[in-house]
């Protein structure tokens, strides 16, 4: 009866030690190595669009090596976080093995088809961010720079803004069924946001149906509910809220502060012939437009009022594109712009031309 009832214990034991060691066997697992990286803190962050949550922490050894270990049966967004290093996005789930090998510059993974595309997306954005900034430091250094030298880097940027669109859109078709298109979303090349929602609705719209049909768990896939329904109802309020001038109306007054911080008005600039551009950094299209017209239209008093919301960001885009011969003004309101509303514009870039007497003469 002993024996039997050792035997009993001895069985439930084994299988509470294969229980466990099954449970082991289907956390995710991350095996990396840093160069030259001895004691060096790691930390794994769950990513969303409320917090960055640290859920495991580990050192180096004495090689240079770390483990880590984490349980979640719902394929997530992470971040692993080093020291002194760059971090590196992750999308992960239970029964992943990652290998990875990181030095100062760069890293190799593997074990995970969703890690190795990511790692392929941040490669895209580094090397298109370091020749966009290689750019911006030559024209830059040239003081003096010919009309053909800033043609030249204008259409080597634009170039570079359609390449990139056009990779992430390819990205996210190819990877439609993973979270990691939420990412692919909010890629920056600089300081410009490559995919913008006023002006890529349609690919917003169309990672929203993905997330919801593959991912509808995931706090990602609210918050970019969220987001795209706020849009639409700001285009429907907006579109009830707009003016429709007339051209030979008398031109509404307004009064914005410039790139000095100077409060601009309508009324400063009677008895010239002027023209409102309305336009966007983010909008290439509207900026290439605005070049071309302040080129063509030497003889008008020129107004660029921006839709941008970061001041900075706009700032850098005045001295990169030469736009400093104009008046540059901007509340920082993007779409809810008063002057914006108060001239019906609806697309970027606008033009409103107004004469001496400050009645409109043609909107385009």
């Amino acid at each position: 009866m002993k024996i039997k009832r050792s035997i009993f214990i001895i069985a439930l034991i084994i299988n509470a030690l294969s229980f466990y060691s099954c449970k082991d066997s289907n956390e995710i697992s991350i095996n990396g190595k840093i160069d030259d990286c001895k004691g060096c803190k790691i930390q794994l962050e769950r990513l969303s669009p409320i917090k960055i949550d640290t859920i495991a922490t580990a050192s180096t050894g004495m090689d240079g090596s770390f483990k880590l270990n984490h349980n979640d049966s719902i394929r997530r967004l992470y971040r692993l976080k080093l020291e002194n290093r760059p971090p590196i996005h992750l999308c992960l789930v239970n029964g992943e093995s990652i290998e990875i090998t990181i030095n100062a510059n760069d890293y190799e993974i593997s074990g995970s088809k969703d890690c190795t595309e990511l790692k392929r997306l941040n490669d895209r954005m580094t090397e298109s961010t370091q020749k966009v900034e290689e750019l911006r430091s030559k024209v830059s250094q040239q003081f003096n720079i010919d009309k053909a030298s800033l043609e030249e880097s204008n259409r080597i940027a634009d170039s570079l803004y359609q390449s990139d669109k056009e990779f992430i859109s390819d990205f996210i078709k190819q990877n439609h069924t993973s979270p990691i298109i939420y990412l692919a979303l909010h890629q920056y090349v600089s300081t410009t946001q490559i995919m913008q929602l006023p002006n890529d609705y349609d690919i917003y719209k169309y990672v929203l149906d993905e997330m919801k049909t593959n991912n509808p768990d995931l706090e990602e896939t609210r918050h970019l509910e969220s987001m795209v329904r706020k849009f639409e109802l700001q285009q429907e309020q907006r579109n009830r809220d707009y003016v429709t001038l007339s051209e030979g109306s008398t031109a509404p007054e307004f009064s914005i502060l410039d790139q000095n911080g100077d409060t601009i008005r309508l009324s400063d600039f009677k008895g010239k012939e002027i023209t409102l551009c309305f336009w966007a950094s983010w909008d290439k299209k509207s900026v290439k437009t605005v070049q071309e017209y302040l080129t063509e239209n030497t003889d008008r008093q020129i107004i660029l009022i921006s839709l941008d919301s970061n001041r900075e960001q706009w700032l850098q885009a005045i001295k990169f594109h030469r736009l400093e011969n104009a008046v540059n003004l901007s509340d920082f309101k993007s779409w809810e712009s008063i002057t914006a509303k108060l001239y019906g514009v609806k697309v970027v870039p606008t033009f409103v031309e107004i004469s001496g007497e400050q009645k409109i003469e043609k909107i385009r």
